[in-house]
């Protein structure tokens, strides 16, 4: 008798469809010369992609939108600015007992992206928790000072870091339709 491969057996394991919605069209329409339906994966294999997919998705199912103010590629731009200051940006935090300072640097389109983010997002962030939030430009890029009289809240400013700080407010995705849209928002490209 032979035995089944290990690959066989993990097979059955997996499973065959990894969408939540109920499908009720018929089963011929999803078979594609004659092979049985698969699974299909259900992210695009890219965040900004996918960021802008949810976007579209979201602009298309929406029957107020206005298609002659919509820019897709602002969007899109300000996205890649996310990617520079989150993956290329160099970040230093120093701490003391009344405010910390978070030094932002980059060069090129690095350095473009942190002096349109960091200042906006420093801005929006004004009075979250109680926080003083204020920046100041630099040579290479930007300072974000937060200040609060709370040791507890400047322990959470420290352990978020540079990066997780930018995380915060829960104002990204309105922010990403309003800029889709074709609103004006804090921090533009020129």
């Amino acid at each position: 008798m032979k035995r089944p491969h290990f690959a066989t057996l993990m097979l059955a394991f997996v499973p065959l469809s990894f969408s939540t919605a109920q499908d009720t069209s018929p089963p011929h329409q999803h078979q594609h010369h004659g092979a049985p339906e698969a699974a299909h994966p259900q992210q695009p294999g890219q965040a900004a992609f996918g960021a802008l997919s949810e976007v579209v998705a979201l602009l298309e199912t929406d029957p107020t939108t206005d298609w002659s103010k919509v820019d897709i590629t602002r969007l899109r731009d300000h996205l890649v600015d996310m990617d520079e200051v989150v993956m290329r940006a160099t970040a230093r935090l120093e701490a003391t007992d009344s405010e910390i300072r978070v030094t932002y640097t980059g060069t090129g389109r690095t350095q473009d992206a942190i002096r349109r983010m960091i200042p906006a997002h420093a801005k929006m962030m004004n009075g979250h928790r109680d926080w003083k939030s204020t920046s100041e430009m630099t040579k290479n890029g930007v300072v974000w000072i937060l200040s609060t009289p709370s040791a507890e809240e400047r322990t959470r400013i420290r352990g978020l870091g540079p990066f997780g700080l930018l995380t915060l407010g829960g104002h990204h995705t309105p922010h990403h339709l309003a800029m889709a849209r074709g609103m004006p928002i804090g921090h533009e490209h020129h």
